[in-house]
């Protein structure tokens, strides 16, 4: 018997999980999943721990840990300090007066298979989701207002990119603000493991942009729109390394010779998840948000040139006093 006795203690004191347990059976409610599953069982162990004493906390631990009930609290005084680290307040920032990114989908059935079990769908996939998650970094976050289709163009997928040509006119010409519009894809054909890149210690999708050219038909401007995704590109790169691909140019148009800052965004491929594909995005409204703000003032920089200087003006005194100083300088007189 006592040999039975030093054996069970030796194997509880190896065993500290065992040994908590016997100590405080009211915790072996939790203990596994099944249990978890089974609200008889779960009930059993609780009321093991807790028959003929009050439920509160402490005297559930007293139950289980006798010392405890032969200690006396001191009364806690609760003082009301207040914090010394403020809160962030809200940026006053408010909404672009001005459409300046238009989002859509051409494929719009496209989907992620670990998340929908299928890389296409009827209607709208994963693609959609992702582009109203791009949507809403820009607006709530970046203060830019943005135009949203999630018209479905591929329910005929050999016309995808002539029913998408209809939504990207209707958007160019309403929004003559638009500084870029981004049709939102994913790519196929990835294994698993080229489907994922490390981006700060965060596996995500790799973002990828695809820019068309005049190989097959005329695009005499094709090259504005992919210095416009080399920018955006670079951009990211300085940002999250690892996470751009980079900017690949095909034959075809993609409707891109409808805006100069047309881009065709790969957002992971068929094996990725959706949440992966939402993570990506959210760094890519952080890029485009800053490219943005530097096409702003480069345009406001460009109209102020662009005004004419009024004669009597602080800003004509100012050239004229300049040319002045010029001309009496004799280091800078002609010859």
């Amino acid at each position: 018997m006592a040999d039975s006795v030093d054996l069970l203690t030796s194997a509880i004191f190896q065993n500290p999980r065992g040994m908590i347990l016997t100590s405080m059976p009211a915790l072996a409610w939790q203990d596994t999943p099944e249990e978890m599953e089974s609200p008889g069982r779960a009930a059993w162990y609780w009321l093991a721990g807790v028959t003929g004493f009050d439920l509160a906390p402490l005297a559930i631990l007293k139950t289980q840990i006798p010392m405890l009930a032969q200690i006396e609290l001191q009364e806690t005084v609760v003082m009301n300090v207040q914090p010394t680290i403020k809160e962030p307040e809200e940026s006053a920032t408010t909404l672009s007066k001005e459409i300046l990114v238009g989002i859509y989908t051409t494929h719009t059935g496209e989907t992620y298979t670990l998340t929908d079990g299928t890389d296409r769908l009827t209607g709208r996939g994963g693609v959609v989701l992702v582009a109203k998650e791009l949507q809403k970094q820009l607006t709530e976050k970046h203060k830019i207002k943005v135009d949203l289709s999630d018209k479905i163009h591929d329910a005929r997928y050999a016309t995808s990119y002539l029913e998408s040509e209809k939504t990207v006119r209707q958007m160019v010409e309403q929004n003559t603000s638009l500084i870029t519009l981004l049709d939102i894809h994913r790519d196929a054909g990835r294994s698993r493991k080229d489907c994922l890149v490390e981006v700060k210690g965060e596996q995500v999708a790799p973002l990828l942009f695809i820019i068309g050219s005049d190989a097959r038909l005329p695009f005499p401007n094709w090259k504005q729109n992919y210095q416009f995704a080399c920018k955006l590109a670079e951009k990211l790169d300085q940002l999250y390394p690892g996470l751009c691909l980079g900017v690949r140019v095909k034959e075809g148009r993609y409707n891109q010779f409808l805006h100069p800052g047309a881009i065709l965004v790969e957002v992971g491929s068929d094996n990725n998840s959706l949440e992966e594909a939402k993570a990506s995005v959210v760094m890519l409204s952080n890029a485009l948000a800053e490219i943005i703000k530097m096409e702003l003032e480069q345009k406001e920089k460009a109209a102020r040139k662009e005004q004419p200087v009024m004669e009597g003006s602080q800003e004509a005194e100012s050239d004229i006093k300049q040319e002045k100083d010029q001309t009496e300088d004799p280091k800078i007189q002609n010859t």
